[in-house]
């Protein structure tokens, strides 16, 4: 796609941002892929923003945008896809590498198309199959935020397989404690703790999956103080993907539909995710997810708790859990309205 830089005063409500928009002083106050309203449009010349770089064709923009429905489809395709690789699995099949690489090939391949795949997975109500569809979130999450690191192309690859995989060892995990609907015991607790072993093991065995991949199966619940499982690992110990699909995994299992909870808003997730998140994540790429994730809720109609429907209008990036909303013809900063919150977001 195309981009070209215009003032802001020729900025119009749709426009597509094509850059980050920096201020002087670093900070990221509207990420690319964010679509301008008013609302952000005033904000940026408040702030002597002159210049910004827009897609030069909408409408060439919006025909690569796949619709839910064939977002659904593709979906559906690599959740099945991931199911019959665990199934296998279960029955003493061995792994299935080369649909891992095309899952994997799949997921990057909507790089260009990932504000709307965003939005989907904040609304795709599929908690059956969580375990299948939580390793596609994961994957896409964190290949999104390889992105955001600005690794190379080869590794964001690479990246995405360990993804994946991430929660292949759950195949060995009993179904009963997988998918109890109650709060396990701490026995039961134990042997899910194990799947991030099983699923290193059973990845090394072919030998085409690289040992970066398989650091990031098992380090994945490692926490950054040392607290997490299996090896205990701190800080620089722990692999980059591990640190990378962490974050994805914790975030997509707080947002996504599970048959004993209903979703959180990923609002109410950044509000958990910083509150917990900065002695167990690595806080450079903590800070990375949290502030490119966030400007993808931009435009979104959500419902507040007291009932009323309105629209994301812009994120602050140093408060991510706190949108504006506008409302009718009101704005509202939630930082300022602790008595309103989001949720529910609308399709």
């Amino acid at each position: 796609m195309r981009k070209r830089i215009i003032g802001i005063d020729e900025c119009c409500i749709g426009d597509k941002v094509a850059l980050d928009i920096i201020t002087e002083t670093g900070t990221v106050i509207v990420t690319e892929g964010t679509v301008l309203n008013e609302f952000i449009i005033q904000k940026l010349q408040n702030l002597g923003i002159n210049k910004i770089h827009i897609y030069s064709d909408n409408e060439t923009t919006n025909t690569i945008n796949s619709t839910f429905e064939e977002l659904s489809k593709e979906y559906n395709k690599n959740v099945d896809a991931v199911k019959n690789i665990i199934g296998d699995l279960v029955i003493g099949k061995k792994l299935d590498y080369g649909t891992i690489s095309n899952v994997a090939e799949d997921i990057k391949l909507e790089i260009n198309n990932k504000d709307n795949v965003i939005k989907f997975l904040s609304t795709f109500k599929a908690y059956d199959e969580y375990t299948y569809n939580h390793s596609l979130n994961v994957a896409f999450y964190s290949m999104l935020l390889g992105k955001w690191l600005g690794l190379s192309d080869e590794v964001i690859t690479e990246l995405t397989k360990s993804a994946v995989m991430h929660d292949l060892g759950k195949a060995k995990i009993p179904e009963e404690i997988l998918n109890k609907k109650g709060p396990l015991s701490q026995k039961e607790f134990e042997i899910i703790k194990k799947h991030s072993q099983y699923g290193y093991e059973i990845a090394k065995e072919d030998t085409r999956v690289g040992f970066e991949v398989l650091k990031g199966i098992l380090m994945h619940h490692e926490n950054e103080d040392g607290t997490g499982y299996p090896l205990r690992l701190k800080g620089d110990k722990i692999n980059l993907f591990a640190k990378i699909i962490s974050i994805c995994d914790v975030y997509d299992a707080l947002t996504q539909e599970r048959v004993y909870k209903g979703r959180m808003t990923p609002f109410d997730a950044f509000r958990i995710i910083e509150m917990d998140g900065y002695t167990k994540f690595d806080t450079k790429i903590l800070l990375t997810f949290l502030h490119n994730i966030a400007s993808y809720y931009i435009g979104m109609q959500v419902v507040l708790n007291d009932g009323r429907a309105g629209e994301i209008v812009y994120i602050t990036p140093k408060n991510v859990a706190y949108p504006i909303v506008k409302v009718d013809d009101e704005f509202i900063d939630l930082m300022n309205r602790k008595d309103l919150r989001i949720v529910s977001l609308l399709n």
